[in-house]
């Protein structure tokens, strides 16, 4: 299972070398005293000069190993603090005459002032520690309390533990505290919680580390509305919940399936009588320009229809079987060449890697793209296919793309003022970057496909369809 593991603006170390060159500091003084006054026994050697040693060690493994959120200068203020303490009891001591000679007392002062600052240190070095994580902790809850998404945690009984703003609203309390303490179940109504409950067992057993999906979800009056949901497991007990209430994106979807059906089957319809009476027309008045404009304007809506219709498949479709990439352009240009036989096309291919076969559409409307608007008096394609990175690149002597054209290769959002002439550039966006590829425009006009490409298969494999 997977753990949530979040670090939220560790400090920085502030000069943690600090800490070990108080020690070298303390042990050399004791060596100093030792060299200059003699040393009294090897028992007082050892009791002065072993809590500095220790001190430095300390302070080494401090500057190197330091637990996040420990600073080396505030470390530092604390082993002086435990250090000057020390010293304040000692100099009270000699006032009152509990030390022997002034020989005896400078030795034990370095004795406890080693002591006193390793004991300082180390104290300090968790209390720093534990103050970052209180505080880290806070702006933890802070953030989750802030997001738009409703977010909790479940123990390992299945009861929310923390929610934040957004869950508690979805929920419909007005606080995290309405819903603290209450089983998940009540967030659902029985068909979702079969569900929920299948999902949960398949991450107790390790089967999964996460689970996404769009369920139905309830709120205390009773209502029920769409969310989208995910749901991870703790490394210990328990869950992370963060879901979203997609009602309106779930009214759109369903309008914007309406329109579409409704607006393709009466358009294609409508557009059939029109192509009938433009050739009725046509037969009683021979050729005729506004007649041929008739006749062009609506095989051209027909042909955006039939796009669109294609597209929707192929998305709906999801990750579809993967092909060849060398053999989806050879087969495309060859198809192109028989639609257009006024135009030229040259292939180049250098290229032995598999691809999402979605691609072999977008590869399609790229070659009608660049053999209809080609302007050129002998108009040539030439598309290229290269195997480091795998690239598709399609090239004609036209004068090339215009701006407001290049704007759906790159998914800029059309506007009224600044839109393009039909669907067939958006079709090859959506298509290549559903298919985890990229796309775009060189500066010459060329069209560039990146798509997300593996070496072919063996024979026993998944391969080529």
């Amino acid at each position: 299972m997977s753990s949530v593991d979040v670090h939220l603006g560790a400090p920085a170390p502030g000069r943690r070398w600090l800490v070990p060159a108080l020690g070298v500091t303390l042990a050399g003084a004791g060596l100093a005293y030792f060299g200059t006054h003699g040393v009294p026994g090897p028992m007082v050697a050892v009791a002065t000069i072993l809590p500095a040693l220790a001190l430095l060690g300390y302070g080494l493994w401090f500057w190197l190993r330091a637990p996040a959120g420990a600073r080396g200068d505030a470390v530092f203020a604390w082993a002086i603090g435990g250090a000057g303490v020390v010293i304040t009891l000692d100099l009270w001591a000699v006032l009152v005459g509990t030390y022997g000679s002034t020989t005896t007392v400078t030795h034990v002062v370095i004795q406890h002032t080693s002591t006193g600052a390793l004991g300082a240190a180390i104290a300090g070095t968790y209390s720093e520690r534990d103050r970052w994580r209180a505080g880290s902790h806070l702006r933890l809850l802070r953030a989750l309390d802030a997001a738009m998404d409703g977010i909790a945690v479940l123990d390992d009984a299945g009861n929310v533990s923390f929610a934040n703003a957004a869950f508690a609203e979805g929920y419909g309390v007005d606080s995290p505290g309405g819903v603290v303490g209450d089983p998940w179940q009540v967030c659902y109504p029985e068909a979702t919680r079969e569900r929920v409950a299948a999902v949960l067992a398949e991450l107790d057993a390790g089967e999964r580390e996460e689970w996404q999906g769009t369920v139905t979800a309830r709120r205390v009056d009773g209502t029920t509305y769409p969310q989208d949901l995910s749901m991870t497991a703790l490394a210990g007990d328990g869950y992370v919940w963060v879901c979203r209430d997609v009602t309106g994106r779930e009214e759109r979807d369903q309008r914007l399936r309406v329109l579409n059906r409704v607006l393709r089957h009466n358009v294609r319809n409508a557009l059939n009588l029109v192509l009938g009476r433009a050739e009725r027309l046509r037969e009683r008045h021979g050729d005729d320009e506004d007649i041929e404009s008739i006749v062009a304007a609506a095989e051209n809506l027909l042909a955006a229809g039939e796009k669109a219709r294609l597209l929707e498949r192929a998305l709906e479709a999801g990750v579809a079987p993967a092909d060849r990439l060398g053999e989806i352009v050879t087969e495309e240009v060859e198809r192109a060449a028989d639609q257009y036989p006024d135009v030229s096309f040259e292939t180049t291919v250098s290229c032995e890697l598999e691809a999402d076969s979605r691609l072999r559409l977008a590869v399609r409307e790229l070659l009608s793209n660049a053999a209809e608007h080609n302007d050129a008096a002998d108009p040539t394609v030439h598309v290229t296919v290269e195997a480091g990175p795998p690239t598709v690149r399609v090239a004609d002597n036209g004068s090339g793309i215009p701006e407001n054209e290049r704007r759906a290769l790159g998914g800029v959002e059309e506007t009224p003022l600044r839109h393009g002439s039909g669907v067939g550039l958006w079709l090859v966006y959506w298509l290549v970057t559903q298919s985890d590829g990229t796309v775009g425009v060189t500066d010459e006009g060329n069209v560039v496909v990146r798509p997300d490409a593996e070496p072919v298969k063996s024979p026993e494999g998944a391969g080529k369809n």
